[in-house]
């Protein structure tokens, strides 16, 4: 035992004890601070061993739990009283996404919305809820694996094979595991499974004939549109249920930046840094302003 209290190690843990017990005491408040126990916290306990065994906590492991819950709320008050929490990018995260879920449950609070409304916001966007292009077409492929210059490659077919048929310029491309032919296939599916804006490059091209060259995730096409169905609008009762989870949506997002423009007001937020770009400062300025 003598051995052990001449370790330096742990002289620095006694120490250390002593300086966080010191620290407490000197910084304790002039009232006492209850910890109180009541009978939903209880339940909660209890409900959450029910879901993690299957079987309620017997006398003894609820005991655990409540002494558990105490020593953490202890903890966790004189961790706040030391000012631990300051500048830690954790701590931070984690209040802050508690304070936006608090603003989303507050945004839930907001009434729902009547037909009338709803009909207002359908007028005002329309074309939200347009359907896409439609389309039947033929596409053939050449890749950078294939050709040093793909599309200068689909440029030349085209010229030479443009006035095939749909059969004719077939195997005129490269060997490729999307289908060859796509019947009433929309804009969505065309951009998810050739890549993003595919298919907006499809909206002017000529119908019944070849044309590109067409980009993709893949590489360059040639395309024989044989038939395209333009956007049209929906009316309002086809479109209803999608109607109200947008506005519902915008309603929360609204909600939400006006609790926190309602917060940000409170605090005068000033840019001292001098590393970045006038223009920059100015902005970030400008953002600030009430």
């Amino acid at each position: 035992m003598k051995q052990l209290l001449k370790e330096p190690l742990i002289h620095f843990f006694l120490l250390g004890g002593l300086l966080f017990v010191l620290y407490s005491q000197v910084n304790k408040s002039d009232t006492e601070q209850d910890i109180i126990v009541d009978n939903a916290d209880v339940e909660h306990m209890a409900e959450l061993w029910r879901m993690q065994w299957q079987r309620p906590p017997t006398s003894e492991e609820l005991q655990g739990l409540i002494d558990k819950y105490v020593n953490q709320e202890v903890l966790y008050r004189e961790a706040l009283r030391m000012n631990l929490d300051h500048n830690d990018e954790i701590v931070k995260r984690r209040l802050a996404q508690k304070m936006e879920f608090l603003g989303q449950d507050l945004s839930g609070l907001v009434a729902p919305a009547s037909e009338e409304n709803l009909k207002v916001y359908f007028e005002k966007h329309k074309k939200d809820f347009a359907t896409p292009y439609r389309y039947t077409l033929y596409q053939i492929l050449f890749t950078a694996d294939n050709h040093v210059n793909p599309y200068e490659k689909a440029k030349t077919v085209l010229k030479e094979y443009g006035t095939s048929d749909t059969q004719g310029m077939r195997e005129k491309g490269d060997p490729f595991l999307l289908d060859y032919a796509l019947q009433g296939t929309d804009a969505f599916y065309l951009n998810r499974e050739f890549g993003e804006q595919f298919a907006q490059q499809l909206e002017t091209l000529p119908t019944g004939q070849w044309a590109g060259p067409v980009v993709s995730g893949y590489g360059v096409h040639l395309v024989f549109i044989e038939s395209r169905t333009p956007p049209s609008i929906p009316n309002f009762a086809q479109v209803k249920d999608k109607v109200q989870r947008e506005y519902e949506y915008q309603m929360e997002q609204e909600s939400q930046a006006a609790i926190l423009k309602a917060l940000r007001d409170n605090y005068k937020v000033r840019i001292t840094a001098d590393n970045l770009e006038k223009a920059t400062i100015d902005e970030l300025a400008q953002n600030q302003q009430p």
